[in-house]
């Protein structure tokens, strides 16, 4: 049952409660009626996170609610007025009423919805138009902003009609005795506007209904069967403390050399911090003597879960424990100890340029930035990046002087060491 609170002026509510003819049988509705804006701010620091949805009148309380709680993550639409619906009453204007696009004001028609076709419609003869942009209706003042508009538009004897869909507008007209119509989505606008939020909102149900498998692999010579066996006990033990401290719902499934785990894309966004940090390799890294590899697989289906579970899990070093997500296409990671992994689309473009420009994986890159943040230096030598990617120092030397050769990294003077051997060599590394 999906509860969708509707926010409406009280000047508004005759028609707004029209939506209860199209009323699912899975939906229930509440409605919140205001006079002010005082009072609609009440109504929404009560009653605005306590439902699935949020529907508004019009564009006015709908900004507002945006502007005053910008943190709430509540679905909110709001009804408006269709194309459909306004060119029905400019047809009766324009034959019965004879009056001329250009000398009408209208309060809704802006960038956002297109101007409602207008510009394209009426070649030479424009109306007069409030605002450009609906952006403007995000204004406390925006009632008396709209009702001087109209006045001094007929005080200048620049138009004839007002059209307006701001309820609390027809008093202030018609105490100026100007001729105005109001409008009002008809039902069919608002038809389209609940099939809008109830689609947003079975999207959400399917997305946090679907399957995450996490596989845990255990990096260890399978022919010590015994170290194996003390491992297994260990990790299986830590996961079952981890799902009663955080009081996890999921389903544990042991094998010889890894651990399964069942569980829901909600619990998913909690335990990685909406895809940013997980707890679960913090606290296996606590309670555990070795490393583990952890795999966050999330797919359309259990099979295909389970298949990017484990190739998130083979991503990750088997030198510290370490957390990869695979979500269908895209691989987020790694997953440190201690460390919030900013994944922004503006940083993971320019990985992806220089990926394709320089001919480097970008799994590769991504791996590098995250260890140079962790580490919180550009300066590495060939040990300190093959044990942080659980890699040989010298297939980690390869890779910093590919970097060298393609200009992302600086060779430095070498560092003359007291004991035997050849110098290291440290490069200082430039993504950016």
């Amino acid at each position: 049952m999906y509860k969708i609170n509707i926010f409406t002026a009280k000047l508004s509510l005759s028609w707004v409660r029209q939506l209860d003819k199209l009323k699912p049988s899975f939906c229930e509705f509440h409605y919140h009626t205001y006079t002010d804006f005082d009072e609609l701010y009440g109504l929404l620091e009560q009653h605005l996170s306590t439902g699935a949805g949020a529907l508004f009148s019009g564009q006015i309380p709908y900004f507002f609610a945006q502007t005053q709680f910008p943190k709430v993550s509540t679905h909110m639409l709001y009804f408006d007025i269709s194309e459909r619906d306004f060119y029905r009453a400019l047809t009766e204007l324009f034959y019965e009423k004879k009056i001329t696009m250009d000398r009408i004001a209208i309060d809704f028609c802006y960038e956002e919805n297109g101007y409602l076709g207008i510009h394209e419609w009426s070649t030479g003869q424009k109306p007069h138009l409030f605002s450009q942009t609906m952006n403007d209706f995000a204004n406390n003042n925006i009632i008396n902003k709209a009702a001087d508009w109209h006045i001094q538009l007929h005080g200048d004897n620049k138009v004839d009609l007002s059209v307006t869909r701001i309820s609390e507008m027809r008093e202030r007209l018609a105490e100026q005795n100007i001729p105005f119509i109001f409008l009002h989505p008809s039902l069919h606008a608002m038809q389209l506007t609940l099939d809008n939020m109830l689609n947003k909102l079975q999207l959400q149900q399917l997305t946090r209904n679907k399957v995450v498998v996490v596989h845990i692999l255990i990096p260890i010579d399978k022919s010590n069967i015994d170290e194996l066996e003390y491992r297994q006990i260990a990790l299986y033990k830590a996961i079952l403390d981890f799902k009663q401290i955080y009081t996890s719902s999921f389903i544990v499934h042991r094998e010889a050399s890894y651990i399964a785990i069942i569980t829901t894309y909600e619990h998913f966004l909690t335990t990685t911090n909406n895809y940013t940090h997980c707890l679960l390799v913090d606290f296996l890294d606590d309670k555990l003597s070795f490393p583990v590899k952890i795999g966050w697989g999330i797919g359309d289906s259990l099979l295909e879960s389970q298949e990017f579970a484990k190739k998130a899990a083979s991503l990750c070093s088997s030198k510290e424990t370490q957390g990869y997500i695979i979500e269908n296409t895209r691989e987020i990671g790694p997953l440190l100890y201690g460390t919030l992994l900013q994944f922004d689309n503006e940083k993971q473009q320019h990985l992806l340029q220089l990926s394709t420009t320089h001919d480097i994986p970008l799994l590769q890159l991504q791996k590098i930035e995250l260890i140079l943040e962790k580490l919180e230096t550009t300066i590495v030598s060939g040990e300190l990046l093959g044990t942080h990617l659980g890699i040989t120092i010298r297939s980690a030397n390869r890779i910093l002087q590919q970097l060298h050769e393609k200009n992302l990294a600086v060779e430095l003077p070498s560092i003359t060491s007291t004991t035997r051997g050849r110098p290291k060599k440290y490069y200082q590394i430039n993504l950016y």
